[in-house]
């Protein structure tokens, strides 16, 4: 009947290794402490029958979690309390015993909640010392063990448990006089466990890049680009584009399109205007590769001539000098900048 407990206990506990899913935390250490009734089950012999099978436990343990759901514990055991009285009472075969030593043994663990509680069982030996007070020596003998039982974590660090641990053949004498007297210790306890060195919490991740497609158009004055009724740059003209570069590139704009147009106003001949803002538009061209952008990012190049005017009938009326100063927004270079600026999505840390 022993035999088969164990065989089923060992069982069980494999099977529950396969099922288990997450219930400590891996890495961590238990520091714990527990007591509570033990009982014997003292088998008579021609000499001695059992007198008292109740008494208590306690004892301490130590334990590692491996992985998630598997651990493995070091403790010490003491079981004291129990008796055995002589069959004749002429005969001074009566003793009282104690049990103690240390045990080992692996823990599995199925999970109640997110805190760490969970139904665990338990499979190992523990190294007996029994001590007969009838006796002048002690007697040792390895003990398998198996339990079940259950741990509630009130915080990550702190819990309690119960549970029931089953230690079989835990006396066996040589002792003419208590041979064949053998025992099992069903132990029935509650106890309480710290557990420490968490890891601490990674770093959040820093936030992904998020690219805003962009679009900014550079009006530039003709005046401040050209000498009149020319389409070479001056050097302020250079300046002027070489300074839209640097903005450009200021604002870590990625992946920059640029689409150059120029424009005349309506004085003198339409085809003339025409040719002249194309030529201002191909010259500020030049100006941007020149200034350092690839010339693969500019995708169009070309001239409106008069179209497009900006002024619209703000300058009828005027003639001469003063219509050529009112016109001036009309003849002018366009830059149309297109690309990505990225920027960081910054998002509260989650709640604890």
């Amino acid at each position: 009947m022993k035999k088969t407990l164990l065989a089923l206990s060992v069982a069980v506990a494999m099977t529950t290794v396969s099922a288990a899913s997450f219930a400590a935390v891996e890495g961590t250490f238990d520091v714990g402490a527990r007591g509570g009734w033990a009982f014997t089950t003292f088998d008579g012999n021609q000499y001695v029958t059992d007198d008292d099978d109740n008494g208590y436990g306690v004892g301490i343990n130590f334990g590692y979690n491996v992985t998630d759901w598997f651990g493995v514990e070091l403790g010490y055991n003491y079981f004291d309390g129990f008796a055995v009285k002589a069959k004749n009472a002429a005969n001074n075969y009566d003793a009282d015993f104690d049990f103690q030593g240390p045990e080992l043994a692996v823990r599995f663990a199925y999970p109640l909640d997110e805190k760490g509680s969970d139904i665990y069982l338990r499979a190992g030996a523990m190294y007996v010392i029994a001590d007969n007070d009838a006796m002048s020596a002690y007697e040792t003998k390895l003990s398998p063990l198996a339990g079940v039982g259950v741990k509630y974590n009130f915080t990550k660090n702190f819990s309690a448990r119960i549970g029931y641990d089953h230690y079989f053949d835990v006396y066996d004498s040589d002792s003419r006089y208590y041979s064949g007297n053998d025992s099992d210790i069903g132990f029935l306890y509650a106890g309480v466990n710290f557990t420490f060195g968490f890891a601490e919490p990674a770093p959040a991740p820093a936030p992904a890049a998020e690219p805003e497609h962009i679009s900014q158009t550079f009006a530039l004055e003709a005046g401040a680009l050209f000498p009149f009724d020319g389409s070479n740059l001056t050097e302020e003209g250079t300046k002027t584009v070489q300074g839209v570069v640097a903005e450009v590139n200021s604002n870590n704009v990625t992946n920059a399109t640029y689409t150059v147009t120029g424009y005349t106003d309506r004085i003198g001949a339409e085809a003339y205007n025409q040719k002249l803002s194309e030529k201002r538009a191909q010259a500020v061209a030049d100006g941007l590769v020149a200034s350092g952008v690839p010339a693969d990012s500019i995708v169009s190049v070309q001239g409106l001539g008069e179209s497009n005017p900006t002024t619209g009938t703000a300058c009828d009326g005027k003639t001469g000098a003063d219509l050529k100063q009112c016109l001036a927004p009309d003849r002018r270079v366009e830059i149309q900048v297109e690309g990505d600026v990225v920027t960081a999505t910054v998002t509260e840390p989650a709640a604890e």
